[in-house]
């Protein structure tokens, strides 16, 4: 499970360090890609392979052709360099809203890391933090 948020920095060839604890957790097979909420995000092998099984279809329809043809072409492996570092495809950056250089924040989003700009992240942490009853209350009991 990936939990925490870490503030790193994203360098002017679109490179950022991953934190330690996730790297760890990553194994081969893991791809960054883009996530819900326009933001970048890390599937380790076991999650990529469902996202992948839930859309193969020999005759898939329309909401499957959206999705394949926007996950695969922003997808990349997830391959570290000797410091620890991944580089960010432009288009990924783009979609995310991710520029170069700036603050990024890598957080554990429990099945997946997620990769967020630092101001879009403050934003929606600070809402969703003052709603956690609320979250709570509706996703754990069912309201």
């Amino acid at each position: 499970m990936f939990t925490g948020a870490h503030r790193v920095r994203v360098d002017d060839k679109g490179r950022l360090a991953i934190p330690a604890s996730f790297r760890k957790q990553l194994k081969d097979g893991s791809f960054v890609s883009v996530g819900q909420d326009q933001v970048l995000a890390i599937y380790p092998p076991d999650l990529w392979a469902a996202l992948g099984d839930e859309l193969r279809s020999p005759l898939p329809g329309p909401d499957h052709r959206a999705l394949s043809r926007t996950l695969y072409p922003l997808s990349d492996p997830f391959e570290p360099d000797g410091q620890g570092r991944i580089s960010l495809l432009p288009e990924q950056r783009r979609l995310a809203g991710i520029e170069t250089p700036s603050t990024v924040v890598v957080i554990g989003a429990g099945s997946r890391v997620e990769i967020w700009p630092e101001a879009r992240w403050d934003n929606y942490s600070a809402d969703a933090q003052g709603r956690f009853t609320e979250f709570a209350d509706r996703v754990i009991s069912g309201h």
